[in-house]
């Protein structure tokens, strides 16, 4: 259950990260640098979270297949 939120939240993040990244460069105003700051934010998290899901989802597979001997 964790790991399908840790999914779903990781893929938000990058979504978010990627749209904010895309607004900030694309036009320049006042909030340009509040744009790229948040932008860069929602991605880096966005990518641990999805890296701690892949990281816990290979554990498992490892574990699995060591006690099914294959």
């Amino acid at each position: 259950m964790l790991n399908n939120l840790g999914l779903f939240f990781g893929l938000i993040f990058l979504i978010a990260g990627a749209v904010l990244l895309y607004k900030g460069v694309s036009n320049a105003d006042a909030s340009q640098t509040a744009a790229i700051i948040g932008g860069a934010t929602f991605l880096s998290l966005g990518s641990v979270a999805m890296w701690t899901v892949l990281k816990n989802w290979w554990e498992w597979r490892r574990e699995y297949r060591r006690y099914r001997n294959e």
